[in-house]
Parts: structure tokens; sequence; C-alpha cells
């Protein structure tokens, strides 16, 4: 098994797989906790209510001005009201916290980011080099949306098999078709520049080391029509900076483009 196949299958149950197999739990817990604030919030409104009632009722009729002990009885009623009344401030605060927290669970749970969509426009990419992941996507969507084939070869890795099967599939062109994509890294390019041309925007949601040679990234792209979805990929780290992990099924996909298919 390749480094490629072990970093994503890590990357992915980190994001993905982990979130799933947790979900029942964490949700089991955070709909526990929310019946119990929800519970506490009701029963601590109505002491609020009432006692607000009570003091109401005391002030208006039962109290005399010039009754010293009546008016310590006020004031102490007015100082239980007013820990009532923050404590259920503070309660309503802890709900609305949990039920976020149930929110964000759930999203997690169907391999969306409760990050907010904050997309940068293709208009504003930039070739941003490769010495981060951020950076590295980057240059490779800029270069993408614009077509730049020669940059976006620069900054990828096909892995073993997908380097075999980037030359099987060169080698199977016709010879003008040859000569016009160069190499089996730039036929790779174009493909993904095709894929590109439809995108509007993207946003890095995060990244972290899954081996000590690939970065995982997660990232967020939005097509022309205003659509988001989630992707994740792999950067191998090299000596003149990150490049992109091409795995062999994107190989296939492309293959099947080229031929007519359904690859898509």
């Amino acid at each position: 098994m390749s480094k490629l196949t072990v970093g994503l299958a890590s990357f992915v149950v980190v994001l993905g797989l982990g979130a799933m197999l947790l979900q029942r739990e964490t949700n089991a817990e955070l709909r526990a906790e929310l019946g119990a604030l929800r519970g506490d919030l009701q029963q601590l409104a109505r002491q609020v209510e009432e006692a607000g009632r009570v003091s109401q009722k005391t002030t208006a009729r039962d109290v005399p001005t010039t009754d010293e002990a009546g008016k310590v009885r006020a004031d102490e009623q007015g100082a239980e009201l007013a820990k009532l009344r923050d404590e259920l401030a503070a309660l309503t605060k802890s709900t609305r916290a949990a039920q976020a927290a149930a929110q964000a669970a759930a999203q997690a749970a169907r391999g969306e980011s409760p990050i907010p969509v904050r997309l940068t426009p293709v208009s504003e990419l930039k070739n941003a080099g490769r010495a981060t992941a951020s950076a590295v996507i980057e240059t490779l969507l800029w270069a993408a949306a614009g077509g730049d084939v020669e940059t976006i070869a620069g900054g990828i890795m096909l892995d073993p098999e997908a380097q075999a099967k980037a030359e099987e599939l060169f080698a199977g062109l016709p010879e003008a078709a040859r000569a016009q994509y160069g190499s089996p890294d730039k036929l790779v390019a174009l493909m993904i520049a095709k894929d590109a041309a439809a995108m509007s925007g993207m946003q890095i949601l995060g990244q972290r080391d899954v081996t000590p040679d690939i970065v995982g990234v997660r990232v967020r792209l939005a097509n022309e029509k205003g659509k988001t979805k989630e992707q994740s990929f792999g950067l191998q780290k090299t000596t003149d900076g990150l490049r992109l992990r091409v795995p062999a099924e994107a190989v296939d996909k492309y293959a099947k483009q080229l031929s007519g298919g359904a690859g898509k």
C-alpha cells in the first residue's frame, strides 16, 4: 500500500469516518444535555415569573413604606429575583451553546464543515507558490482556472500506479495528440484544468500532517451556480515545496472522459 493510500485513508477517517462512528454517541449525549437544560430552563423561568409576581404584590400591598421589616423582606425578594434572572440568563446561554454543538456534530456526520462559507473568488486567486498547503492549493486552482498547464504539471505528483496508467493512456493517443499534450503529466494537468473550468471560488477549511511526508487539506469549492462541495487532498512534501498527489482513480476518470465515457 502506497504512502498516499495510507495518508488519505487516515485523513478520511479523521474528517469523515470518525465523525460517522461517533455520531450516535455524540448526538445521544447532546440530546440528553439539551433535554436536561430545557427542563431546567422551563423550571427556572417559572420560578422567575412567580418570584416577580410575589415581589410586585409585596411592594404594592403588603409592605408599608414605614415598616422596616417589610422593607428588608422586599429587598430580600428583589435580590432573590435578580439572582434567579441571572441564573436564567446563564442557563439560556448554555442551552444555546449545546444546540450549536449538536448542529456542528450533525454537520460533521454528514461530511460537512461547520466553518462559515467565506469563499475566495477565482478572480482573486494568485500564484502563491508551493511553500505551504494553502499556497499550493491556491496556486493550482489559480492555474487550473486560467488553463496554465505548465504550472499545474509542476505542482502535481502522480503516485506509481497513477504514473503507470497515465503513461499507458498517453501512449494510446494518436501521435498528433501526444505532440500536443507533450507528456503524461501535462495530459493529467490539462484534465485537471478542464475539471476546474466551472469553479467560481474556494476556501481552505483546514489541514493536518497525515504522515511525515503527506499533508492532508480540506477545501470547500464552489461552482458557477454557487453550489459548494468539500473535498480532501493529499499533498506530498518534496525538496522544492508541496505537490498535489494524483491517485490512480483520478487517471481512470480522465481516461473515461477522453474516451467519451462518464468519468465525471
